[in-house]
C-alpha cells in the first residue's frame, strides 16, 4: 500500500524513534499541519515485533510534508501513555493540529491504515 504519489516531489517517510521529552516537545512543536502517528510500543511486546514492519513499510509510503510516524516506548513514556489512555500495545493513537482524531488497537493494518488515509490532507490520499 502507498501513501505517496510519484509525481509528487516529497520524500518518502521514516519512523522516527522518540528518545527524551525534549526531543518529543521539539518535534510535537513542529509538527501542527502534520497528521502524526505515535505509535505506543514496547521492544518486547510480540504484537508491536509482528506490526513494526508493517508500521515502516507504511512510513515510507508516506509524504514527510504530510505526515510522520513516530515511535514512543511505554517504558519511557509511561505518564503520556496514561493521559492518552493506552492500555494495550501496541496502540497507534493520529494526532492533527496537536489534538487526537483517532486511535488504532493492536495488530490491525487495515484499520491503521484506512484511519491514516482517512486523516491525511487530500492531496496526500492515494489514488
Amino acid at each position: 500500500m502507498a501513501f505517496s504519489s510519484s509525481s509528487g516531489t516529497a520524500r518518502p517517510g521514516t519512523v522516527k524513534n522518540i528518545e527524551s521529552w525534549e526531543e518529543f516537545k521539539e518535534h510535537f512543536v513542529k509538527s501542527k499541519s502534520k497528521l502524526v502517528v505515535l505509535v505506543f510500543m514496547a521492544p518486547w511486546s510480540e504484537p508491536w515485533k509482528l506490526m513494526k514492519p508493517v508500521v515502516e513499510t507504511m512510513a515510507s509510503g508516506l509524504k514527510s510534508e504530510a505526515a510522520e510516524v513516530w515511535t514512543i516506548s511505554v517504558d519511557r513514556f509511561n505518564m503520556l501513555g496514561r493521559l492518552l489512555r493506552v492500555e494495550a500495545l501496541p496502540t497507534f493513537v493520529l494526532v492533527k493540529e496537536h489534538r487526537a482524531v483517532a486511535r488504532v488497537i493492536g495488530v490491525n493494518r487495515e484499520d491503521l491504515q484506512s484511519s491514516i488515509r482517512k486523516h491525511l490532507p487530500p492531496s496526500s490520499s492515494p489514488p
